[in-house]
């Protein structure tokens, strides 16, 4: 009978300017296979990665981001039933860990780092302030605890590379995006550590390319339904010009809304949302949502007149509205499975 070849084990790791933290996390990780890229940091990082045998490094031209270089790392194994770990150097994430997930990557395809236990001041609200925000515009990330996680294993064979795209920072939300159909997922909890070395690579540039690979991962909608929302303004104006010269202003009004929200729902059912709902229990779900999201306007409008110029209150309104019927288009109305 021929054993079947155990899988090997694979540590990944970005680094910038994170050489005294690699001096003690690389005696940690002997047991595996580790690739370490590297941003051109001239810290020393070279010289401590050569003392290792079991240490691959890649060193790139310059600081190109922490996403892409954790697909460099990946795309240099040629093991293609790899078990593959990815991590940061910087001691917040709990290395005595790193078994416990290559043993769930024996029963697992994906498993998730999820973070517990008190957060650095501010980083916490910042970190469930982009799962908000991911969630909204990408629901069939729900499944994730913590999208933010930058911990987390997967198998090499079940994930399709060709379509990533890296940008940023979070690569975990294209590594989960693009498992093959049928894949296995689970989570695994692990103490927030605090850094002790080095700084924090969080940035306002960080922040940016967050929004602008969420943007991609939702793949423009959010922007196309705001497109067509503004378009209805003007659909809704021009047709009550054109009625009103034929009938009252009541009726005028009256069929320039109902056309230009049927106008609104169509755009957005077979342009931003590809025709994934039943057309008419979508339109019926459309017009209870933005009945609601009109009743949301009217009264964040009207009590925020009392503070503020009416203007602006109506503005504050207008966005809360568009963002409560954004919200419920994608999990409510063209609901998609998670």
């Amino acid at each position: 009978m021929t054993k079947t070849k155990k899988p090997d084990e694979y540590v990944v790791i970005p680094t910038f300017k994170e050489a005294e933290n690699l001096k003690a996390l690389l005696p940690l990780l002997r047991g595996y296979k580790v690739v370490i890229v590297d941003d051109n940091s001239n810290d020393g990082t070279v010289q401590i990665c050569r003392r290792f045998k079991n240490v691959r490094l890649i060193v790139r031209a310059g600081k190109m981001g922490l996403a892409s270089a954790v697909m460099d790392g990946i795309k240099s194994i040629k093991d293609r039933d790899a078990k593959i770990v990815v991590t940061d150097a910087d001691f917040e994430h709990d290395y005595s860990r790193i078994p416990d997930f290559f043993r769930m990557l024996d029963d697992y395809d994906f498993v998730e780092g999820v973070k517990v236990g008190d957060r650095i001041f501010g980083r916490g609200f910042i970190s469930n302030s982009g799962r908000y925000i991911l969630r909204m515009m990408v629901p069939e990330t729900a499944w994730l605890r913590d999208p933010m996680s930058g911990f987390f294993g997967f198998r090499l064979d079940k994930v399709d590379l060709s379509s990533i795209k890296p940008i940023g920072y979070k690569i975990m939300l294209d590594i989960f995006m693009n498992l093959k159909k049928g894949s296995r997922k689970t989570h695994l909890e692990y103490r927030y550590g605090r850094r002790e070395r080095g700084r924090s690579k969080l940035s306002l540039k960080v922040m940016l390319e967050f929004l602008i690979q969420v943007a991609r991962l939702n793949r423009m909608r959010f922007l196309i339904f705001l497109t067509i929302g503004v378009a209805g303004i003007f659909i809704n104006e021009g047709l009550l010009y054109a009625f009103y010269q034929i009938t009252s202003l009541f009726l005028a009004l009256a069929l320039a809304i109902v056309i230009s929200t049927v106008i609104n729902f169509l755009l957005n059912h077979y342009i931003t949302f590809k025709a994934r709902a039943n057309v008419l229990y979508a339109l019926l779900k459309f017009s209870i949502i933005t009945a609601a999201g009109g009743l949301i306007n009217l009264f964040i409008a009207f009590y925020l007149s009392y503070l503020i110029m009416y203007l602006i209150a109506n503005f504050i309104g207008i966005c809360a509205a568009f963002i409560f019927k954004y919200f419920f288009s994608e999990n409510f109305i063209w609901k998609t499975e998670s």
